[in-house]
């Protein structure tokens, strides 16, 4: 799992293909996180990760508010 941007609030990693979204990730990530969207398992792309429920409210609320886009290409 690649780590592309890391800092107090959130993590942006490359979730590899057969990697569980939920439950694997934020295992393999230190301390509590708290998944933004999901990827299914046989799916591999950047996700976002909060590192306090605070951060993951705020983010939660991009999402919704479309200030945080989800974008999706199949290959």
């Amino acid at each position: 799992m690649e780590i592309l941007y890391s800092n107090k609030d959130y993590y942006i990693i490359v979730k590899p293909v057969g990697m569980d979204s939920e439950h694997e990730v934020p295992a393999a990530l230190e301390g509590d996180i708290f998944p933004i969207h999901r990827l299914d398992k046989n799916v591999g792309g950047v996700m976002v990760y909060a590192r306090t429920k605070t951060a993951a409210a705020q983010l939660s609320k991009a999402v919704q508010d479309g200030n945080m886009i989800k974008e999706y290409v199949a290959m």
